[in-house]
């Protein structure tokens, strides 16, 4: 199945070109620059170019790529149990590597796993090691590595995606404390070389799981040192590159592993990657060619980045959504969330304030993903749950008005200032300004907006110390699930203090049953139902991943499920 998210398409001037995707196996890459015959790289100086340029100046290139980037802040961590955004996910995804793996043509294919045999109702998984499967410090990977970061992971209590875990047998009675031995966890090593997998039901897209960072192996003795994660003299990993240089707030360093058992294939041999909070950084850095990918980008200069010839927009199923701290007094009440929600105009979010043509949201699962038995829209199935017209919105704001009244404010009289807590970006920031003063406007309600460093950020979502947030879900794999599951309790995305026993019990019933069942997809559109009916978060509009490349460098591409790959990054001059 092929999530053709073809809602999000930006505007006339994003070419066919720019929005291409694999095979119908493969997540899709936007990558489109032809391979050719390199020459040396210029170390002379660039003048800034204006954000508005066409694309940055020409440059030469060595044929062994050190590929400069730019794609986020400073990490807490580079422990993939940790990874919290589509920067740390791109890094993991250079350094470690699953049982699966994405290659260079972005196919999902066999990674650490040479060979992988299912049981005949396709719950029992057999994976076959290879036998040069190795660390970055010489010793083979074993099935032990694998069993110990999946026990280890899914008990981490800030853990990013273990919701995945829930389609491993016990993985949900794991999850929700219901199962206290985390051995049941249904993964076992035979021997060295041999992992078995047992799954809670029959799963058509397993392998893309297994690329998600949560699913990566670690070592024991590795992980047992303190700050391992962050330092080149403890990092151990097993992937296509290895960390070499980490300068705090300034920028890290990987480059091509001596171990990893498929070299020929790793075409990047350094990877330097600037630290950066400010997306307007990142487009200087970038127009002044000190870097040849970068994301995101400031959201003012969309309206003209788009007509760029180096814009690359990744069809990924992203869901840009405010979420409410249902903790908070004021937002605990259930009409007061919906009055809020009600109270946006999507459609101008979506095309005004970001100067782009993206989709305003009807629900919170976008369009691209197939229903039951493969037929079938999900979205055209379960149909829309929020009006997203302009034509529709006076008549929208006006049952926000009715319902904060009943509430008890009316007009807004009485009700706190709220305030919406991002970190820092142009893109959400710009967001959350226009939704308070929607709220403003027709609510009588007073609404902030508050940027954290990204860092902070996290720490006070995961205490419960914000009122609103605003972020965006993008989905890890090929499955309305992939956006449903992001609000059960033991979700790290989940950031409402929100736990539902109707909607646990649908999205558990999803987990149990077949993933192309008709009783599955039914319990998917009841847990759907029951996110808006709730509303603990309302969602805005579906967007690509935007960004930025150099059209002299080939093999840089951000596959469906998200994630960034630098490792077949290759450069060309002409």
């Amino acid at each position: 199945m092929k999530i053709k998210f073809t809602a999000m398409l930006l505007a006339a001037a994003l070419t066919a070109g720019m929005l291409t995707s694999c095979g119908e196996s493969a997540p899709g890459t936007v990558s489109t620059a032809p391979s050719s015959t390199a020459s040396s790289k210029a170390s002379t100086a660039k003048t800034v170019s204006s954000a508005a340029s066409s694309q940055p100046a020409d440059r030469a290139y060595a044929s062994q790529t050190a590929l400069d980037v730019s794609i986020g802040p400073e990490p807490q961590s580079l422990d993939p149990a940790y990874s919290t955004g589509a920067d740390t996910d791109a890094y993991c995804a250079a350094t470690f590597e699953g049982l699966y793996k994405i290659d260079e043509s972005g196919n999902v294919v066999l990674g650490q796993a040479e060979k992988a045999v299912s049981s005949k109702d396709k719950k029992t998984w057999t994976f076959t090691l290879r036998q040069d499967a190795k660390w970055s410090d010489g010793k083979s990977v074993t099935a032990n590595d694998f069993v110990y970061a999946w026990q280890r992971n899914i008990l981490l209590q800030n853990a990013e995606k273990k919701e995945l875990f829930a389609y491993i047998q016990n993985g949900t009675a794991i999850l929700n404390g219901t199962q206290t031995d985390v051995k049941a966890l249904g993964v076992t090593a035979k021997d060295a070389h041999t992992l078995q997998v047992t799954l809670a039901a029959p799963c058509d897209f397993f392998s893309q799981l297994l690329v998600q960072p949560i699913f990566m192996p670690l070592r024991e003795d590795v992980v047992s040192k303190q700050n391992w994660s962050r330092s080149p003299d403890t990092f151990v990993c097993n992937g296509p590159m290895k960390l070499t240089q980490w300068n705090i707030k300034s920028n890290i360093t990987f480059e091509r592993s001596t171990t990893y058992y498929n070299q020929a294939a790793v075409k990047a041999q350094k990877l330097n990657c600037t630290l950066a909070e400010d997306d307007n950084s990142r487009l200087s850095a970038y127009d002044n060619n000190e870097c040849e990918f970068a994301y995101p980008l400031p959201v003012q200069y969309y309206a003209r980045i788009r007509e760029r010839g180096d814009l690359n927009a990744a069809q990924t199923a992203t869901t840009v959504c405010l979420q409410f701290n249902t903790k908070n007094a004021a937002l605990s009440d259930v009409q007061v969330r919906k009055a809020l929600s009600l109270a946006i105009d999507r459609d101008a979010l979506a095309v005004s304030t970001t100067g782009m043509r993206f989709t305003a949201a009807s629900a919170f699962v976008p369009t691209g993903f197939a229903d039951a038995g493969g037929k079938g829209d999900f979205r055209t199935k379960g149909g829309s749950f929020y009006e997203v017209t302009a034509e529709t919105y006076p008549e929208s704001a006006q049952r926000a008005e009715t319902l904060l009244e009943q509430a008890g404010y009316a007009n807004g009289k009485g009700f706190p200032e709220v305030t919406i807590t991002v970190p820092i970006s142009t893109l959400y920031s710009t967001v959350a300004n226009a939704v308070a003063g929607m709220w403003k406007a027709k609510l009588g309600i007073n609404c902030k907006v508050e940027q954290q460093p990204y860092s902070t950020y996290l720490d006070n979502c995961r205490k419960g110390n914000v009122q609103v947030t605003l972020g965006s879900l993008t989905a890890a794999y090929r499955d309305p699930a992939a956006i449903l599951d992001k609000f059960t309790s033991g979700s790290g995305c989940n950031i409402t203090g929100w736990s539902d026993s109707a909607f646990t019990k649908q999205m558990e019933k999803s987990y149990q049953s077949s993933t192309a069942s008709a009783a599955r997809f039914q319990a998917l559109h009841a847990a759907e139902t029951r996110l808006v009916e709730e509303a603990p978060a309302t969602p805005l509009f579906y967007m690509p991943t935007i960004s930025l490349r150099n059209p002299k460098v080939n093999g840089i591409f951000t596959a469906k499920n998200g994630i960034t790959y630098f490792a077949y990054a290759n450069t060309f001059s002409g």
